[in-house]
């Protein structure tokens, strides 16, 4: 199989390029990215540009099957035009439309959705649910009309599989997620604390190749057993976390981003303040996934790479 990757040089990207050139069945990987893929291999081509570019298609044409990551996640890596929210959904759907548009419709398609595109509910989700996404949150917003762009292709013919991680974690995960975990804080929230789930960026790879060797379509979640809270994340990885009230982190949040240039749209600490629990059966049964990291304190230790657990207080 030949396969082409959008947006290789990101968090997951480089983990899921590295599964592929190992697998004896994939012949060739065109690896794409706005940021160049310092990686080399004989089964690997990398090409640079805007997923928008006329090359990306072309590559399309060449390959039996895509995985479609290419997005902007955290708005600040647009530099100077973090700002630009126009830019940033012309990236995200514009390259999205123009990916399906140069697909043959026998060309298999992965595409990377997100956990995010329903917004909260502390019931498991199925893939049935609707696509709710919390308001304001421009990453989730974007994630759901890039599905809806990808349902109306697969409705014309085209054989996609949309997968929906839970939050990523793992030693490439996003900057801003690990330092969130490496500061011993969290925000002061009613209780019952708001259950969340994680996903470990080995196991989201895998899910991605088994994806591509199955026929099946539509929606698959991808998301650990159990559920945790924030405050209970921070309490597992340190002997002392502080709580602060969600104001004073919101607000930090919005300086960061609106006058240093750093970390992500403050949008994205309002969504770790919300429930979210997804039921990830389908997954299992449909692609035979049986993650590595199985529980949120396999993931979390093996993302700051602990040995062993060091209990802080209970969790009230």
């Amino acid at each position: 199989m030949r396969v082409l990757i959008t947006g290789a040089a990101g968090c997951l990207g480089r983990v899921l390029t590295l599964k592929l050139l190992a697998d004896a069945r994939v012949s060739a990987v065109i690896a794409h990215d706005r940021k160049p893929l310092r990686l080399g291999h004989p089964k690997l081509r990398a090409l640079v540009g805007d997923i928008r570019d006329p090359a990306v298609g072309h590559a399309a044409r060449e390959v039996d099957a895509v995985v479609h990551m290419a997005f902007v996640v955290i708005e600040s890596a647009l530099g100077r035009e973090r700002r630009n929210r126009t830019l940033a959904r012309a990236i995200n759907l514009g390259g999205t439309q123009a990916l399906l548009d140069a697909l043959d419709p026998k060309t298999r398609l992965v595409h990377l959705s997100s956990a995010s595109v329903y917004g909260t509910s502390r019931d498991p989700l199925t893939e049935a649910a609707e696509m709710k996404p919390l308001p304001g949150f421009r990453y989730a917003e974007d994630k759901v009309l890039a599905e809806e762009l990808v349902m109306a292709a697969e409705r014309d013919g085209l054989s996609a599989l949309r997968l929906r991680p839970h939050i990523i974690l793992g030693a490439h995960a996003q900057p801003f997620l690990r330092g969130a975990l490496r500061l011993p804080i969290y925000p002061r929230l009613p209780p019952p604390a708001p259950p969340l789930q994680v996903v470990h960026e080995q196991d989201v790879a895998a899910a991605i190749v088994a994806a591509l060797f199955c026929e099946a379509t539509g929606a698959i979640h991808l998301a650990c057993e159990d559920q945790m809270s924030f405050e209970a994340m921070q309490r597992h990885l340190h002997r002392y976390a502080l709580a602060v009230s969600p104001q004073v982190a919101q607000t930090a949040a919005r300086f960061a981003f609106r006058y240093l240039g750093i970390g992500p749209d403050p949008s994205w600490s309002a969504g770790l303040a919300c429930p979210l629990v997804l039921d990830s059966a389908r997954a299992r049964t449909v692609l035979g996934w049986r993650p590595r990291f199985p529980r949120i304190a396999d993931v979390l230790n093996d993302t700051f790479r602990r040995t062993e657990r060091t209990p802080g207080p209970p969790e009230r």
